[in-house]
This record gives C-alpha cells, sequence and structure tokens, in this order.
C-alpha cells in the first residue's frame, strides 16, 4: 500500500512540474538570457577585441554554471512562493490537506532544485559553443568526483534561499528583485573573479561571504578547473552547507508564519 504522505508530496511535485512544462518557453528565455548575454560579451567579444585576457573565459565558465543553477533555482521556488500566498492563494488547498505543512515546503524546493539542474544544463552548451577553445577544463579525477556532490549542495542552496525570499518578497516587489537582489549577487558572486584575487581589497573580499554564490563558484572552478588557485573545497563546501542551513531556518520560520497569518 502506498503511503498517503508520500504520495501527497509526489502529486504536488507533478502538478507544479506540470504546470512549469506548459510554460516551457518562458522558463527556457528567462533561465538562459543573463547568461547568454554575460557569455557573448565577456566569454567571446571582449576577450576578442583583447579588452580582457584570453584565459579571462576559463575564469568565468564555472561562475555561469554556477550562477545559472542558483537564480534558476531561487527563482524556481520564490516565484511560486509569493504567487500562492498573495495572489492565486492556491497553496491553502494543499496546507488543509491532512500532511505536514512542511511537506507543501518541501515539494515546492524540490521542484526548484529540478529547475536549478535543468538550468544549468541549458546554459552548459551555450557556454561551450561561445566561449570554444578559449575555456581550458584541466578535468581530473582526483578533482571531478567532487562536481556532482556540488551540484546537489548548490541546488539545495538556490531552494532554501528561494524558500527565504518567497516568503519575504510581495507580488509587487518582484520586479524590484532583479535590480535590487539578484544583480547584486551575480556580481559579486565570484563570476567574473576568484574569491582568492580578492586580496587587493580585504574588506570586499570579506562582505562577499555573505553570498552563497561566492561558495558556488569556487567549488565549481576546484571541479572544474583545478589550474585557476580557488578556495579550499572544504571551505566552499562548507559555505553552501551553512547557507543552506541558516537560510533554510529563517525560510522555513517565515514559511509558518505565512501559514499561520495567511
Amino acid at each position: 500500500m502506498n503511503n498517503p504522505i508520500s504520495s501527497a508530496f509526489w502529486a504536488m511535485v507533478h502538478r507544479d512540474l506540470l504546470a512549469q512544462w506548459r510554460d516551457k518557453g518562458e522558463f527556457i528565455f528567462r533561465v538562459v538570457m543573463l547568461p547568454l548575454i554575460l557569455i557573448i560579451t565577456y566569454g567571446y567579444v571582449l576577450p576578442e577585441i583583447g579588452l580582457v585576457p584570453r584565459e579571462f573565459p576559463t575564469h568565468m565558465f564555472a561562475g555561469m554554471i554556477g550562477m545559472s543553477i542558483l537564480i534558476t533555482g531561487i527563482h524556481g521556488t520564490a516565484i511560486p512562493f509569493t504567487m500562492d500566498f498573495n495572489n492565486m492563494h492556491e497553496i491553502e488547498d494543499r496546507l488543509q490537506a491532512p500532511v505536514p505543512a512542511n511537506l507543501v515546503a518541501y515539494a515546492k524546493m524540490l521542484v526548484g532544485i529540478i529547475e536549478a539542474f535543468i538550468g544549468g544544463l541549458l546554459v552548459l552548451p551555450f557556454s561551450a559553443f561561445f566561449m570554444g577553445s578559449r575555456v581550458e577544463l584541466a578535468l581530473q579525477g582526483d578533482r571531478i568526483v567532487y562536481l556532482v556532490p556540488v551540484l546537489i549542495l548548490i541546488a539545495i542552496a538556490s531552494a532554501t534561499l528561494g524558500l527565504l525570499v518567497g516568503t519575504i518578497v510581495k507580488p509587487m516587489q518582484i520586479a524590484a528583485m532583479f535590480p535590487g537582489f539578484l544583480m547584486p549577487m551575480v556580481f559579486s558572486g565570484a563570476i567574473f573573479f576568484t574569491w582568492k584575487s580578492l586580496t587587493a581589497v580585504p574588506f570586499f573580499q570579506k562582505i562577499i561571504l555573505i553570498n552563497p554564490l561566492v561558495y558556488a563558484n569556487e567549488a565549481l572552478r576546484f571541479a572544474l578547473t583545478p589550474q585557476i588557485d580557488s578556495m579550499p573545497i572544504a571551505c566552499s563546501a562548507g559555505g553552501l552547507i551553512i547557507s543552506s542551513l541558516i537560510m533554510g531556518y529563517f525560510g522555513f520560520k517565515r514559511f509558518h508564519y505565512m501559514c499561520v497569518n495567511r
């Protein structure tokens, strides 16, 4: 006999994935546009005209993947929470079901994690096509084994941050989320530079440690481009885990608050 709680969980996940599939065109456009612009500009045009070093695309390759996974997961978790709590109130039907309230949040987060992986897979061919031979991936067996665990940690971090943001941001504030939250995260997230290269600006090097994208990109550099001096994997993985725990703690607190005061 099927576990009713498990059946309810997978039914919610299936329903949300089906809704995303119906809007797959919008999803692909949303996921690809920002990385595509950055890849063409910084990974192709600027190296071609000599304004950045030829090895610059190799430095930013891991950052493009990390950014795509994290931002897609945030968007895929945060926007549904925001709309369900404030506009469509669809989440109220789920909360009235005879299942733990946290199950609803976990289902939304799993959908965000799945979208995050898809986002990374969508951006990868664009990065490879436009950067081409400019990217030097020195894949090594002792480093590549870290790749899958790192991707999982990044996806979880994206979902926990999406939960926190989705229970704070109101629908009328969504337009401000991109310039006011996502853009600062992107440009301080160690995409165009490594964390260790910021020793000349120690204040900035320390303050960006609150950004989980820094740990995501440094962990991916460790796995994909070991020739680049990156943050030790224990520090970057630990940063992702600690960030997820902190964001998850406050995210679930906000979620329970919203459930009680909906």
